[in-house]
């Protein structure tokens, strides 16, 4: 039995097709941004014990998970003025 070099294709091609849709660019974008160390990748287990993949690029971070992908919350722009903390308005 001869091996086939695509074995894994529609796998990888899955993989690499949710890692565009959880960045929300083009899946020859991802692929680029991959090549160049752009982007992220980890295998990890949630806190309900479910298997995901994990992906970063530029701050934002993702999981994908089978059938679904989950985007950790943006953090709170920062305001100009008094955010209750430090600036000296006495608040």
């Amino acid at each position: 039995m001869q091996n086939d070099p695509r074995e894994m294709f529609e796998e990888v091609n899955a993989l690499l097709t949710s890692v565009a849709k959880a960045l929300e660019m083009e899946p020859e974008e991802a692929v680029r941004a991959i090549e160049a160390g752009e982007i992220a990748m980890s295998m990890d287990v949630d806190e309900d014990g479910r298997h995901f993949v994990g992906v970063t690029h530029g701050g934002r971070l993702s999981r994908i998970y089978p059938g679904a992908i989950r985007h950790a919350p943006e953090a709170p722009a920062e305001e100009d003025g008094c955010g209750h903390g430090g600036c000296g308005c006495g608040h």
